[in-house]
């Protein structure tokens, strides 16, 4: 007989060799103790009998059943251990000069390569990743020319640096009267001039030697001789009006300033309107030799990293005219004086990114060389577990794992260290120490000493097919079934083999369940 609806049942239907009405209410209250053989096919929906009004033997009040799907799928069993948040903690970064602290990164903040850590007297102190300490000014040559007036004025004019001289070049004014770069090996140590007694010498020479390749010396009317003449003066005349010198004819001590040959401006060490002193070093020229080494190497592989390299500065730790432009570049992009100097506490080399965990000096202290200003761990997001000497195996190094944070996020993570000697602290348990790494290092922003979970997987089964572990009957005889929903408001029995459980799914096998099949889930 067919019910008269698909959510209405009369007992008769219910009622077979296999069933009676009492077993029929026991199917209905206690599934898991279903007794039938396979094969029968019963109803979708069943109506429970109530103190509710009857009416020809059919219940009033429906009972809905709920149904899963088979999947086909992964199935994953973790294990959660306790860990807890930190980084690892590094020396704390001193001042590399003296004064006053007027700017600091403020705590929590990590400080990448380029980034800012500190100023002293408004001087920025730059970060560089490098294992060499700046233990010296970085520069074209560590053999430079220090260029002073031989005489008393006002500077009034300079040169940028980096600026290239050659012959005839000016190098600065002092009061408005030009000093000229002249190629030759001995410095001018005297004035030069036309004489009753003629003066001569190897200065004379070089003097003589320059004006001709600068193209004064025409028709042969001065003879290159190393003898100051009439001649001479003649040709000096000429020479100090192309240059705007006072045309006296004379070469007075500061006048000419004699240089190895073509070089560039290093570092300027006065101002416009600075007095000029005898012997007081206004300016520096690159030496014949450039600077090299390790931390000029270091140094190259900063700016290049940075994106300051271009195209013409190779990394090859000698430096170059194109490690200047990119030591320039790179200063003025982070508000340094753009000399083309690399000076001591204008950057700091350190190995790695930094997070500043604490203030040493803050602002407005006065500090030395040397004074610690930030206390700082690693960037690096450290999970700390003390795992049981029971479990020893189930974490190892390289594993991945997963970290639930305190928000309930969870973040990959990576196993980097494995304690391979047991520790027992207060009488607990014996424990092994474990580090694990967060992939991404700005993944939390939780304070260092923070809980949290570390889940580990300890076994899984791939590309199976899986039922909803509630699923399962239980069955008298022996084994496991569970009841499909086969269309037309009817379930059938289907024996299955339970596998492996885990998220609220099992395993099954040995069955002719398929994948979006629905199972009775109660």
């Amino acid at each position: 007989m067919t019910p008269e609806t698909p959510n209405q049942i009369v007992d008769s239907d219910f009622r077979t060799d296999e069933y009676s009405n009492a077993k029929k209410d026991h199917w209905m209250t206690t599934r898991r103790r279903i007794l039938v053989g396979f094969g029968l096919v019963l109803p979708a929906m069943v109506f429970l009998v109530t103190s509710g009004e009857q009416s020809g033997g059919v219940t009033t009040n429906p009972v809905t059943l709920n149904f899963g799907e088979v999947v086909t799928t992964d199935l994953v069993e973790e294990t959660e251990y306790e860990g807890t948040l930190g980084r690892t903690p590094g020396d704390p970064v001193r001042s590399p000069t003296q004064g006053t602290v007027t700017a600091l990164a403020s705590v929590g903040s990590v400080v990448e390569q380029g980034g800012e850590l500190f100023r002293i007297d408004d001087q920025p102190t730059v970060l560089l990743l490098g294992e060499i300490p700046l233990y010296r000014d970085l520069m074209r040559s560590d053999s430079d020319l220090t260029i002073a007036p031989k005489q008393s004025g006002t500077i009034t004019w300079l040169p940028e640096p980096g600026t290239v001289i050659i012959e005839g070049d000016i190098l600065f004014k002092v009061n408005g009267e030009p000093v000229i770069a002249l190629y030759g090996l001995i410095p001018a140590f005297r004035a030069m001039a036309d004489q009753s007694t003629d003066i001569e010498g190897d200065d004379v020479l070089q003097l003589e030697e320059s004006l001709n390749a600068l193209g004064f010396v025409e028709n042969g009317e001065m003879t290159v001789d190393g003898v100051f003449t009439s001649a001479t003066e003649s040709v000096v005349e000429k020479f100090q009006e192309a240059v705007g010198a006072a045309q006296d004819g004379v070469i007075a001590l500061g006048d000419i300033v004699f240089i190895p040959g073509p070089t560039e401006v290093s570092t300027i060490l006065a101002s416009v309107g600075d007095a000029a002193a005898s012997g007081t070093t206004v300016l520096t020229l690159v030496g014949d030799d450039p600077m090299t080494g390790s931390d000029v190497l270091q140094l190259e592989q900063a700016l290049a990293d940075l994106g300051f390299a271009g195209d013409a500065m190779v990394v090859d730790g000698v430096f170059s005219a194109a490690t200047r432009t990119a030591i320039v570049a790179f200063e003025e992009s982070v508000g340094l004086d753009g000399d083309g100097t690399i000076s001591r506490g204008e950057v700091m080399f350190l190995a790695s990114p930094v997070r500043v965990s604490d203030l040493l000096a803050p602002i407005g202290t006065t500090v030395s060389t040397g004074t610690p200003v930030l206390a700082i761990t690693g960037k690096t997001t450290l999970v700390a577990v003390d795992l049981p000497a029971q479990d020893q195996g189930t974490l190892q190094e390289s594993m991945a794992v997963r970290v639930r944070l305190p928000d309930g996020v969870e973040v990959a993570a990576t196993v980097t260290s494995v304690a391979t000697v047991t520790t027992v602290a207060d009488n607990s348990p014996a424990t092994l120490a474990i580090e694990i790494v967060l992939t991404d290092p700005t993944a939390t922003n939780w304070l260092d000493g923070a809980l949290v979970d570390v889940l580990v997987v300890t076994d899984s089964a791939q590309d199976v097919l899986a039922v909803p572990v509630a699923a399962l009957v239980a069955l008298v005889e022996g084994g496991y079934a569970v009841e499909v929903d086969t269309g037309g408001g009817s379930i059938q029995l289907v024996a299955v083999d339970p596998g492996f459980y885990a998220d609220g799914l099992v395993e099954v096998s040995g069955t002719t369940l398929r994948a979006g099949d629905q199972v009775l889930v109660p």
